[in-house]
Parts: structure tokens; C-alpha cells; sequence
């Protein structure tokens, strides 16, 4: 085969990988709205303060997990001085609050302290332009330490990439 014949290929084959990098699909905007907690453990003893803790930590690691992800793009919730999650603020006010920035995914959430050994993570991702959920699990962790909490936010943000965000 002649030198220009082979030539003109590779030059088709760079154009054609320029497009399709320039076509890549953009990526996915998801807003999270703070997870709501719920304890029926019925243990006397108040962790008010240690499970607030812990939650700050759980949509922390749950954030920095889905940010790390080149198709997913995170936008935040304003929601100014009301808090942003789904039994506080109400699920139409922050579906709207994420419509209005644009953006297309809303994830929700609860954690649920079901006992001292057992706890659920339960959350749902709302396709805002369909209206609709595009996913909706329930994850059971044991044990209510600040390991078994971080590590039921990492398992939630890997489901999350891997089964909820097309």
C-alpha cells in the first residue's frame, strides 16, 4: 500500500477521534439533597449530637465519592437558611430548587437507625425531567460506629454509579 494511502487513514482515524472526543456525551448534573435520620433503636442513652455527626460525615464521604466521577457532575442545592433535605424542605421544593439550576438528577435519602446492630440506608434517584425515579434502594449496614456509617456511604455512592446514573 502506497505511504499516502496510509497517510490519508491515519489522518481519517485522527479526525474520527477528535469528534467523537468532542461529542462525548456531557455529564450527568445531579444535585443531593441532605440525607433525613430516623432512630427507632429505642436506646436510652442520647447520641443526638454523635448521630449528627455522623450524618455530616455520611453525605460527606457520599459527596466526595460521586464527585470523583468524570460522568457525573455534582450542582448544589440552594437552599439558603432552610435545610435542604427531603422531610425539612419538602420533596417538590427541592426537586424544583435543583430544576431551576438545571439540573437533571436529584438525589434523596434517609438514614435509619433500626437498632444498635442493624441500620438502613434508603434513597431514591429522581429523574427531574421525566418525572420520575430512576432508582430506588434499600441498603442495610450493621453496626452505628463512624466506620459502618462511612463505609454504608461509600456502598451507597458506588451503587449510585453503577445502577442509578445512566
Amino acid at each position: 500500500m502506497p505511504i499516502a494511502i496510509v497517510k490519508f487513514f491515519l489522518a481519517l482515524i485522527c479526525i474520527a477521534a477528535v469528534a467523537s472526543t468532542a461529542f462525548a456525551a456531557e455529564p450527568s448534573r445531579l444535585a443531593i439533597a441532605g440525607f433525613d435520620f430516623r432512630d427507632t433503636s429505642g436506646e436510652v442513652r442520647d447520641q443526638v449530637a454523635l448521630h449528627e455527626a455522623r450524618l455530616k460525615a455520611f453525605g460527606a464521604t457520599l459527596h466526595d465519592a460521586l464527585a470523583g466521577n468524570p460522568k457525573i457532575r455534582l450542582v448544589p442545592l440552594a437552599c439558603g437558611a432552610d435545610p435542604c433535605t427531603p422531610r425539612k424542605s419538602g420533596l417538590d421544593s427541592l426537586s424544583a430548587k435543583a430544576k431551576t439550576d438545571g439540573t437533571r438528577y436529584l438525589l434523596v435519602g434517609e438514614v435509619h437507625k433500626m437498632s444498635t446492630l442493624v441500620g438502613w440506608v434508603k434513597f431514591a434517584v429522581l429523574d427531574l425531567d421525566e418525572n420520575k425515579p430512576v432508582c430506588d434502594r434499600t441498603l442495610t449496614y450493621r453496626g452505628d460506629t463512624d466506620e459502618a456509617w462511612r463505609r454504608a456511604a461509600d456502598f451507597a455512592a458506588h451503587d449510585i454509579e453503577k445502577n442509578c446514573i445512566p
